[in-house]
This record gives C-alpha cells, sequence and structure tokens, in this order.
C-alpha cells in the first residue's frame, strides 16, 4: 500500500530516500545551449492532479564539451504527461513552486497540508523512508 505524505514534509523526506539516487532520470527538455533533466519519479498530488518532479538546469560547455549543472528546477505536470511535457517550472523548492503556479489561489498553509505520494517509474521498487 502507497504511504501517503503531507506537501509541507515530502521534501525533507525524499532528501533522505537512498533508492531515489538509483532511478533513472529523463531529459525534460533540450536545446542547443541547455538542457532540463528531471528526476525520473516523481511527487504526486491527487487533489490537484498534478506531480512535481526535481529537476536540473544544464548549460552546454564548449570546453567541456557536455552540459553542466547550473541550477536546481522544480517541474509542474499535469497528471498523465510524459518526460517531455510539462505545464511549469521554476528555480524553487515544491511548496514556493506550487504556490506560485497557482497565483496564489491556494494559502501555504493548506497546500503544506495537501497529501501526496512518492512515485516510482514503471517497474522500480516503491519508494520507502
Amino acid at each position: 500500500m502507497e504511504k501517503a505524505y503531507r506537501l509541507g514534509e515530502v521534501e525533507e523526506i525524499l532528501s533522505e530516500m537512498e533508492q531515489l539516487a538509483e532511478v533513472p532520470d529523463d531529459i525534460m527538455e533540450s536545446g542547443e545551449d541547455y538542457q532540463i533533466v528531471i528526476s525520473g519519479w516523481h511527487v504526486h498530488i491527487p487533489e490537484l492532479g498534478l506531480n512535481l518532479h526535481e529537476g536540473i538546469f544544464c548549460n552546454y560547455d564548449g570546453e567541456e564539451g557536455g552540459y553542466l549543472p547550473d541550477f536546481a528546477v522544480t517541474v509542474v505536470k499535469e497528471e498523465g504527461q510524459t518526460e517531455e511535457e510539462w505545464i511549469y517550472y521554476e528555480q524553487d523548492g515544491f511548496l514556493i513552486t506550487l504556490a506560485n503556479y497557482l497565483h496564489g489561489k491556494t494559502d501555504l498553509g493548506n497546500l503544506e497540508q495537501l497529501f501526496c505520494f512518492i512515485r516510482m517509474p514503471d517497474g522500480s521498487q516503491q519508494a520507502e523512508e
């Protein structure tokens, strides 16, 4: 059975979950001089029908001959969107990114209390604390 978490506490829980490092990342978007890589796992918020992914915005470095990490992002996707589809991202944590995406329509205190689930890609082991 899946374990429910409160959105306000899930980032701290994720930081302690070692098995997440074993889940392959996905390339969400790529251009000539940048790439956005997102976690293969996500946090699902059923009440909003949204998924949150951790991501990294990378810039292309000609000297190194590859993409190098520049800054962390949180990516908001609608439930069911593919790796390449997304609706919003910004350089902040889950709660602030979600609040900004919702344009302040939901108070931070209410967002913190939303139930969410940590979801692994199909065929992966379920996330455990």
